[in-house]
C-alpha cells in the first residue's frame, strides 16, 4: 500500500508540475495577445492621423514624452519602415494600405493565439479536476489506512 501512496504521490507531483507550466504558458500567450491588441490600436491611429493629414497644412509631429514640433506637410508621401533602419517613401494612401494589410495580420495572429489560449484553458481545467480528484482518492486512502 505504501508504495502505491508514494506512486501517487509522484504522479501528483508531476501532474501539478504540468499544470505550473500549462498556466504560465496560458499567461504568456495572454501577454501576447495584449501586445497585439496595443499594436493594432497604434496602427489605427496611424491611419486616422495619415487619413485627416492635408498636404500644405501645419501640423504637429510628436517627437518625444509631450514634445511636439510644428511642420508643414509638404507632399502626401510617408516614410515607412520595411526592415531595421530601412525606410521606403510612399504615397499616404499605399502607406494607408500597407497598415491596414498589418492589422489583418495581427488579427490573424491574435485569433490564432486566442484559439491556443483556450485550448490550454481547457487542458488546465481538465487537468486541475482530474488532480483535484486523485488528491480526494489519496486522501480518502489515507484516512481508511489510519
Amino acid at each position: 500500500m505504501l508504495i502505491e501512496v508514494e506512486y501517487m504521490s509522484e504522479e501528483l507531483k508531476q501532474k501539478a508540475m504540468a499544470l505550473e507550466i500549462y498556466n504560465q504558458q496560458l499567461q504568456m500567450i495572454q501577454s501576447e495577445i495584449a501586445s497585439i491588441r496595443a499594436l493594432k490600436s497604434e496602427i489605427m491611429k496611424s491611419i486616422k492621423t495619415i487619413e485627416s493629414v492635408k498636404v500644405d497644412e501645419e501640423t504637429l509631429i510628436p517627437v518625444g514624452p509631450g514634445v511636439f514640433l510644428k511642420a508643414k506637410i509638404v507632399d502626401d508621401k510617408a516614410l515607412i519602415g520595411v526592415k531595421s533602419d530601412i525606410y521606403v517613401e510612399k504615397p499616404f494612401s499605399e502607406v494607408v494600405e500597407d497598415l491596414k494589410k498589418s492589422i489583418e495580420d495581427l488579427d490573424n495572429a491574435e485569433k490564432e493565439g486566442m484559439k491556443k489560449a483556450e485550448e490550454l484553458a481547457k487542458a488546465i481545467t481538465a487537468l486541475r479536476k482530474e488532480l483535484q480528484t486523485e488528491i480526494q482518492k489519496a486522501q480518502q486512502a489515507q484516512e481508511k489506512g489510519q
